[in-house]
């Protein structure tokens, strides 16, 4: 399979839909991802990250940690505007199994990384990934649209779990039941990565212009001994959306791209299998 080079291909097929891109793997803010405007999916693929670290201000193949917080590794916890770019934080890329825990880039599929967790008995396990948004569209946000691809490689013999979270105050946390995730315990005989869609509307929220929410991702043991299997996040999309009789008549109308955001994914997936322009 061939690979998508760089950006501009991605840009012409979110923009066919509608939506606007506007993060590349790196999301950059002077202090969290900002939802600057209404009916518009940010769109995180991760593709830029090489699992080189994090940093307020993120060089290349890094993160922001100005958008992105972590627990749970035996290195410490990553807090937001901290750096951390070696050891747990900086397991570089890898496209099959391994052995040490830490975050990686994982390459999940030909021509894309994901953002990538290895667990182990003292890593990730518990632990958590938390995404800090802030609104900047100059109203009330009162309800985000959540869709990511969650991939696991399903190699050992112990089921973990990938479950997700927001809160308004980045201490009490609601779960989303309907998005858990876990692993299955008993391993696949040839391991592949495996990917698996979520998605839900984060309805009766109330966050104010210029006011932060937050996004978590968490990972624990379920069941089963040894080692862990493989995970990453993938095709971040979030977007703020106006009140919901309003929401469904753009839909109808076909305004908004997000409505068609599963159709992206299968275009972008389409995409990365034709033969390279370069």
């Amino acid at each position: 399979m061939g690979s998508i080079t760089g950006h501009t291909k991605m840009r012409s097929i979110l923009t066919a839909i509608g939506l606007t891109l506007t993060g590349l793997g790196v999301c950059v803010s002077n202090a969290a991802l900002v939802i600057d405007s209404l009916n518009t999916a940010n769109v995180i693929n991760f593709d830029s990250f090489t699992g080189a670290g994090f940093q307020p201000s993120p060089g290349a193949g890094q993160l922001s940690s100005d958008s992105w917080a972590v627990t749970g590794w035996s290195d410490g916890n990553l807090a937001f505007g901290g750096t951390a770019t070696t050891g747990d934080y900086a397991r570089g890329t890898d496209s099959d199994g391994v052995t040490t825990g830490g975050m990686y880039a994982f390459i999940v599929e030909a021509g894309n990384a994901a953002l990538g967790f290895q667990p182990g008995g003292s890593d990730w396990a518990p632990g958590t990934l938390t995404l800090r948004l802030q609104n900047n569209t100059g109203t009330t946000i009162t309800s985000l649209v959540i869709g990511y691809e969650v991939y696991v490689r399903n190699d050992q013999g112990r089921a973990n779990s990938f479950n997700f979270s927001h809160s308004a105050n980045n201490v009490d946390y609601t779960p989303i039941l309907d998005l858990n995730f876990v692993s299955p315990e008993v391993a696949d005989v040839t391991p592949t990565w495996v990917s698996t869609s979520r998605s839900t509307t984060l309805s009766g929220l109330s966050i104010g212009d210029g006011v932060l929410y937050y996004l978590r991702w968490n990972g624990a043991d379920v069941s089963g001994s040894g080692s862990r299997d493989e995970f990453a996040l993938d095709d971040l999309s979030i977007t703020a959306v106006p009140e919901p009789a309003e929401w469904g008549l753009i839909c109808a109308m076909g305004l908004l791209g997000v409505c068609g955001l599963h159709t992206w994914r299968e275009r972008r997936r389409a995409q990365r299998q034709l033969p390279s322009a370069s």
